[in-house]
């Protein structure tokens, strides 16, 4: 059960792991042996996304079926994972809502805060704690490049990746010698469900390439190996984020304004 020459098992739990980067990452943890235990919403593709990766990587697994969004989410996952040594956390599940900020629902915006803010709060102040008591462990943070500026038609977004961005450096810093590595990973456009099932977005305008989510899982996983504080996913997207900070984060929240003006369909601008 190695990760490059470091062990974190004997379980990963991986949220958000039904599809995309989190399916991604849950793979990728399976074949190095980990067990695994996947945290999603709906029961039946929790549980189907659990069988299938004990089948092919004659690995362990467990379905926790928990709506990471609740209130209370918190002691479910304690209560369906008792018992399992879990060594290593990937913090991955969220939600966006693309338009300006007035046309989405604030019932919409508010419960994608929490779950993009205080959800990945609960689990990493739970399960650090526990990883600081064994002395070693993982953690990581699915981000975006978006909250690496007021990313304009994403902007709430945004801010709660921003926050993910730096509460997970933070954390790097301050586990430093309790054996608990913390990396932060900024994904940019991905080849996931979320993305590509949003008709109204022409994906060819995107002012990035879409990489698969196994390269973005990959990428996470080497940085976490290496304990740095944070990557971004991919040379283009380093490249941009290069570019953003030498403009100063008025005019790159002005250059992503202008790049996703047009992706946006006009019922969702407000001119």
């Amino acid at each position: 059960m190695q990760m490059t020459d470091k062990n974190y098992g004997p379980w990963v739990m991986v949220t958000g792991a039904n599809s995309g980067i989190g399916a991604a990452f849950a793979e990728n943890l399976a074949k190095q042996g980990y067990k695994i235990a996947i945290v999603g919403r709906k029961a039946d593709i929790t549980e189907r996304k659990a069988h299938q990766l004990a089948k092919i990587h004659g690995v362990e697994t467990k379905a926790v079926t928990v709506d990471l969004s609740a209130p209370d989410f918190l002691t479910k996952v304690i209560e369906q994972t008792k018992g399992l040594d879990i060594g290593l956390l990937v913090s991955n599940a969220g939600d966006d809502a693309m338009g300006a900020m007035l046309r989405v629902e604030l019932s919409k915006l508010t419960q994608m805060l929490r779950l993009n803010t205080q959800t990945h709060l609960e689990l990493i102040h739970h399960f650090g704690r526990t990883f600081e008591e064994r002395g070693v462990g993982g953690i990581i943070l699915v981000s975006s490049t978006a909250g690496l500026q007021g990313t304009p038609f994403v902007g709430n977004y945004a801010g709660a990746k921003a926050y993910l961005l730096n509460i997970g450096m933070a954390l790097n810093y301050e586990m430093r010698g309790t054996g608990v590595d913390v990396t932060v990973l900024l994904p940019g456009p991905t080849k996931t469900p979320g993305l590509m099932n949003k008709p109204a977005i022409p994906l060819h305008t995107l002012p990035a390439p879409k990489m698969s989510p196994d390269v973005v899982a990959k990428i996470g996983l080497k940085a976490l190996a290496k304990n740095r504080p944070f990557v971004i996913a991919g040379r283009m997207n380093r490249m941009m984020a290069n570019v953003g900070a030498l403009l100063g984060k008025v005019q790159s929240r002005n250059l992503w304004g202008t790049l996703l003006k047009d992706i946006v369909p006009s019922e969702l601008r407000l001119r």
